[in-house]
């Protein structure tokens, strides 16, 4: 049986997160507002009767349903925003957790530490990018490997030879540069 792991911090880059949900709640709000705009445009020229503390009134129709519009648009914006607010939290969370765990496995391989894994959870976004950054890191550490294994048989062969490559070596020792300078020629720089 496997802990399930709670998540602590929901805003991992905050200054995108922020932006990303207030972005969409501005569009909720700019839209509830627009929709209420529009009713009371629409109402102005129409009248309606109505029985208020036991008087009959004729009112317009914009002036009759402001209160009750006013109400709605407020709560419909405050309600939506709430639930598209959590949305986009969720959401940025799924782009920006993996950017930031893919950010901090790149500065390793920066750093020359090829062990690393680049992998993200299966509901976040970005697995391709992770998938690819793992392939990317295991080239580079299978050049590594083979740079290396020819190096040291470059350092066995001098070390037998004291270090002095006479006129039969000639070969051999050109065969190993040129084995080194092949995988060296693999990068582009």
């Amino acid at each position: 049986m496997s802990a399930q792991v709670r998540r602590r911090h929901y805003l991992i880059d905050k200054d995108f997160q922020l932006k990303f949900i207030l972005r969409f709640c501005a569009v909720v709000v700019l839209a509830s507002l627009l929709l209420g705009g529009l009713v009371f445009y629409l109402t102005r020229s129409s009248t309606t009767v109505a029985i208020e503390n036991t008087r009959v009134s004729v009112k317009s129709t914009a002036d009759f349903i402001f209160p009750v519009l006013v109400l709605t648009v407020v709560l419909v914006a405050l309600f939506s925003s709430v639930v598209l607010g959590t949305m986009a939290l969720v959401v940025s969370h799924r782009i920006v957790g993996p950017l930031y765990r893919l950010r901090r496995e790149v500065a390793a391989l920066q750093a020359g530490d090829f062990t690393r894994q680049f992998q993200v959870r299966n509901k976040d976004s970005l697995k391709d990018l992770a998938k690819s950054l793992a392939l990317m890191s295991q080239a580079l550490r299978q050049k590594h490997d083979q740079l290396r294994k020819k190096s040291e048989e470059l350092k066995g062969f001098l070390q037998q030879r004291n270090y002095t490559v006479s006129f039969e070596d000639k070969d051999t020792f050109s065969g190993l540069l040129r084995d080194v300078d092949d995988i060296l020629r693999y990068f582009k720089v």
